[in-house]
Order: structure tokens, then sequence, then C-alpha cells
């Protein structure tokens, strides 16, 4: 399959690193993509293939790719998510917390099926959305998630632990854009955004960001703790959101998938 990368920050130059390095069978890279040049120049040349650097989000689609991942923003998922369906790429989405915009994703979701198309939410800094899919299908009484962070990977300063948000999916997409993907994927994959209650908690007492993930429902009860480093070049995100994307890309490309 023909690969691209739309956004060169963290999650993007990993991706693109570990592509190049034959990390996801059946997959090449072929071209990168950010609004800031440079920054896509420079990720090229850490490349062992050569590969397209595009200057234009048209040069970028005009390419044929089958694959494309968007790691840039929210704003870049809204401005490019429509150009790249209808390029005849399936899509894959770092930036799930554009998801929250109910108008955008209800038109998205029935635009990729109508297009015939594919879109991938990757699990992100979070884990068990397995087990969440299947509660999908029964009623889910309860459900919360409780993210506390370090004061530099939300942007603030604080002398001790600050409750600094309380509310929805939602609310806290828009509040705190780089840090909350994952109250969308888990939103999504229980079916359960106007239910979910989310807590965000910066704490200069912790070198983590941890994701306490707590679910009721006719089926069962599921609680996770996740404590994941951070990303070594954007301390706003986890490791793990990497790692999660990666095994996404090895999903799609395999014959055999273990787990769903």
């Amino acid at each position: 399959m023909r690969f691209g990368i739309i956004g060169c920050g963290a999650i993007g130059s990993f991706i693109a690193q570990e592509v190049d390095g034959g990390k996801v069978e059946n997959l090449t890279l072929e071209a990168l993509f950010d609004i800031n040049f440079d920054k896509a120049k420079e990720l090229a040349e850490k490349l062992k293939k050569e590969v397209r650097i595009c200057r234009s989000i048209e040069e970028f689609l005009n390419l044929n790719l089958n694959l494309v991942l968007e790691s840039a923003s929210q704003e870049a998922l809204k401005s490019y998510a429509f150009k790249i369906i209808d390029s005849g790429s399936d899509l894959v989405v770092m930036s799930a917390g554009a998801l929250a915009d109910d108008d955008f994703r209800t038109e998205l979701f029935e635009y990729v099926k109508r297009k015939n198309r594919k879109l991938y939410v990757p699990s992100g800094a979070v884990a068990g959305l397995d087990g969440l899919k299947a509660f999908s299908n029964v009623k889910i009484n309860k459900a919360s998630l409780i993210t506390r962070k370090p004061p530099a990977g939300l942007s603030v300063s604080g002398k001790g632990p600050e409750v600094l948000f309380e509310g929805s999916p939602k609310e806290a997409a828009v509040k705190f854009p780089q840090n909350i993907n994952v109250a969308i994927a888990l939103g999504l994959a229980g079916d359960m955004l106007e239910k979910l209650k989310v807590k965000i908690i910066s704490d200069p007492n912790v070198n983590f960001n941890e994701h306490n993930i707590e679910v009721e429902s006719e089926a069962g009860e599921l609680r996770i703790v996740l404590r994941n480093k951070p990303f070594p070049q954007n301390p706003k995100t986890s490791f793990l959101a990497a790692l999660s994307c990666l095994e996404m890309l090895r999903s799609i490309s395999r014959n055999i998938i273990i787990g769903g």
C-alpha cells in the first residue's frame, strides 16, 4: 500500500521512521506533508528511502495514496478529511478530539460510508477499547475517565495537584485539544460520549501520564489504570499513543488480526 503522512511532529516522525525501517509489512511511505515545509524536509532527511515532500495538500493527494495518516491537529483533520476520502485514500486519525464535534463527526462518518472508504481511529494512550466495543452492545450505566499529568504536559504551572477540568468529553476536547483524544476514543468505542464523565488533573508529583478508566454495564465492569511515559519529543502526549498508531497500521496491512 502507498502510504502518506500529514503532520511531521512527534507522532508523524515516529511513524515515518518505523515504516521507513520496514516495521510495517506491505506499507511503503511515499509522501510527507506539513504546513511547515522545513519540518517535513527535516524528517525526510532522516529517512533511508526517498520520499516526496509536498508543498500543498493538493500535491499530496494527487499521488494516488492508499492510506493516509493524519497526525497534525484537530484543525487539520477538519480541513483535509473530506479531501482525503475524495482522493480515494483510507484515513487513519490521530486527532480524535475533532470527532467531538457532532456535526463534523456525523457528516464525515456518512461520507466515508458513501464513498466506500475506511476511517481508522487508533486507541491512542489507553487500552481496553476491545472490551468497550463489546460493552456497546448492551446498556452502559456509568463511565468515567480521570486523567492525571505533570503540569508541563498540560501547559500549566502549579505547586500541587489541581483539578483543571470536570465535564464531558466534548467540552474536554475543546479546552484541552492536545491532551484528551483518549476521551473521544473511549466515548466512540463504547458508544457512550454522552455518558462518559471526564476529570483532568495537573500533578507536579508524577512523571507519567495516568488514565484511570471505570465502566459499569449490564455485561460487567471494566477498570483500567494506565501510567504512560510521556512521548520524549512531546510531553503533551503518551508514547503509547504513537505505539497504538503503529500497531493499527500493522493490523491494516496484515492478513491475520488478533483481538478486535
